[in-house]
């Protein structure tokens, strides 16, 4: 009698807790936070990075050679990350150029840009090709990311083969165990 009781509460516990997750998820400090996990956190973070910022600097570029004001277009571009931490970065930097700074300079005092990146944003800044440095940055990036993902995939392909082979295996020796200890009684 005591364990359904006791089974019954933990259920409810887990689904309580669950969604208060969901509930803190969704207010902005929990959404900041998965974010800021989901960059910094060991072997996907960087992938998520760099796609994010990909986009970020594709639809900048874009938006620029269509000749859209710079500030507008970082409006656009920093909602276009997906990101709320690195779109906090961008709007300061946005701030920045709304002083008459560069864009570089607060990108890369964020700590969220490679600095590589912010390196070719401050020469396309100053050579005023900035549309055309963004959009090279972006395919660069989107390069890069793709080649992590394929070889994370080719590096899975064997270990998901082993686990397989792992689970035949322990079924295997599940519906032999039976018939080898009955043979042994004899």
């Amino acid at each position: 009698v005591v364990q359904p009781r006791l089974r019954r509460a933990f259920v409810g516990a887990l689904a309580v807790g669950g969604y208060a997750l969901l509930n803190w998820l969704r207010g902005e400090a929990g959404r900041e936070a998965f974010d800021r996990f989901r960059i910094q956190s060991p072997g996907l973070g960087p992938v998520v990075r760099s796609l994010a910022i990909s986009r970020f600097c594709r639809i900048l570029g874009t938006l620029l050679r269509n000749g859209v004001p710079i500030l507008q277009s970082l409006k656009i571009a920093k909602d276009a990350t997906g990101n709320v931490v690195l779109s906090r970065a961008i709007g300061d930097a946005a701030e920045n150029i709304s002083e008459g700074k560069s864009l570089a300079q607060p990108l890369g005092a964020c700590g969220q840009f490679p600095e590589e990146v912010v390196e070719m944003i401050s020469i396309g800044e100053e050579a005023n090709n900035l549309e055309q440095v963004l959009i090279d940055v972006a395919e660069s990036m989107e390069r890069r990311t793709n080649r992590l993902l394929e070889m994370f995939v080719r590096l899975l392909e064997p270990i998901l083969l082993t686990l397989m082979a792992g689970v035949v295996l322990f079924v295997v020796v599940a519906l032999l165990w039976p018939i080898l200890e009955s043979s042994s009684i004899l």
